[in-house]
């Protein structure tokens, strides 16, 4: 269970983390952006250094990447930081610099890379304004050879015990794993302030 504290009774910086927008065409039995948005919210708050309410969920029908940030301090009161997250990439791309055989072979017959990028944008709501702490777009990629046997993940889906293995799996920690280093940096540096 996550406190609002340090055991030395210095407060915790209060984020809320905000369901992630996919804008990809990507396919998958389960919806990423939950499943990555999951993920970062429990890594924040399991790091202990900054809280995070996971009972928590915002809907908001704004652009919270667009210019009128006025909308985001009445939609998130009782929180010193908002984390909006976008997937704007997620594919499987073949990995060959001969585009002959890429067209010729079916994509389990190549090595690919899984592809992924996500924008950022952390809002301090401290202030009487909105001001950007943070705003990147953090971008990874996964190898996976063409030796490695294709994976169903009709079969062994997100919350499965088999999945943590997958190439998407281990793909996904990568760069949940980036993400929360880079918030958390970000948060931690803008709280001491």
């Amino acid at each position: 269970m996550s406190s609002r504290y340090h055991e030395d009774g210095r407060a915790k910086p209060v984020i809320a983390i905000a369901s992630m927008i996919d804008t990809t065409p990507f396919e998958c039995p389960w919806s990423v952006s939950e499943e990555l948005t999951s993920m970062i919210s429990s890594q924040i708050a399991q790091s202990g250094e900054i809280y995070v309410n996971p009972r928590e969920e915002f809907a908001f029908a704004e652009n919270p990447f667009g210019q009128d940030l006025s909308w985001v301090k009445r939609e998130f009161t009782n929180h010193e930081f908002v984390v909006f997250l976008e997937l704007v990439e997620h594919e499987n791309a073949p990995v060959s610099k001969d585009r002959k055989i890429t067209q010729a072979l079916p994509l389990q017959e190549l090595s690919t890379n899984i592809s992924m990028a996500v924008r950022i944008r952390v809002l301090d709501l401290r202030g009487a304004t909105s001001k950007i702490v943070l705003q990147e777009m953090v971008r990874d990629s996964y190898y996976i050879p063409k030796t490695l046997l294709p994976t169903d993940y009709n079969q062994i889906a997100w919350g499965s015990e088999e999945y943590s293995s997958t190439p998407m799996g281990i793909a996904h920690a990568k760069l949940v794993q980036e993400i929360v280093s880079r918030l958390s940096d970000y948060i931690l540096l803008a709280k001491s302030r």
